[in-house]
């Protein structure tokens, strides 16, 4: 017997009808299933990856520190693609030592973090170093600053300048790389 001879079942009405409900059953659960994820796709917010730049005004932050501070709060010119992330003045917390800090994203999506007092102590300064080790000094823009570093969990070196800026001492820390910090001192270093 050939191929072409083979007879074509016949189906009754009724086993028609059963042998279509499970196509008629999965198409109106995608339909269900689609109703139900499209509006909750529409209420959540698409990913806009570097979109975001936070509406922080140094300048605006560091005059209203200055009101506490008996040393005016830096408020550098960073090199351009970079933003302040925050900008903020810690009234002295359990060690007693007040100081201004703020925080710029570069435009190499890396970080910042600028720390000024002028009741800086080698406690203070530790803390605020990862309890990094002096692991040399450099000259920037006139000033010479101490290099701490240490290395992070994910290996990355985390590296904290400390200099003295008009009679303050100044933290940069970054895990971006000596050229970040560098910038950021010649920034910090310019008179705005």
């Amino acid at each position: 017997m050939s191929d072409e001879q083979l007879p074509k079942p016949i189906l009754t009405e009724s086993q028609a009808k059963r042998a279509n409900q499970s196509l008629k059953g999965m198409v109106i659960s995608v339909l269900l299933t689609l109703a139900v994820v499209i509006p909750v796709m529409l209420m959540n917010p698409f990913n806009q990856e570097n979109n975001f730049e936070p509406d922080v005004d140094v300048s605006a932050v560091a005059a209203q520190a200055a009101q506490s501070a008996d040393f005016a709060p830096l408020d550098p010119d960073m090199p351009e693609g970079w933003y302040p992330n925050f900008a903020r003045w810690q009234a002295g917390s359990t060690d007693g030592v007040a100081y201004w800090e703020a925080g710029y994203v570069t435009d190499q999506e890396g970080f910042v973090w600028l720390k000024q007092t002028d009741a800086a102590n080698p406690t203070w300064i530790a803390q605020h170093a990862e309890s990094a080790p002096v692991t040399g000094q450099r000259q920037i823009g006139g000033t010479t600053w101490e290099e701490r570093s240490v290395r992070e969990d994910d290996g990355a070196p985390q590296v904290t300048l400390v200099g003295t800026v008009d009679g303050t001492t100044v933290l940069l820390s970054s895990d971006s790389g000596p050229e970040t910090l560098e910038a950021a001192a010649l920034a910090v270093l310019e008179p705005r």
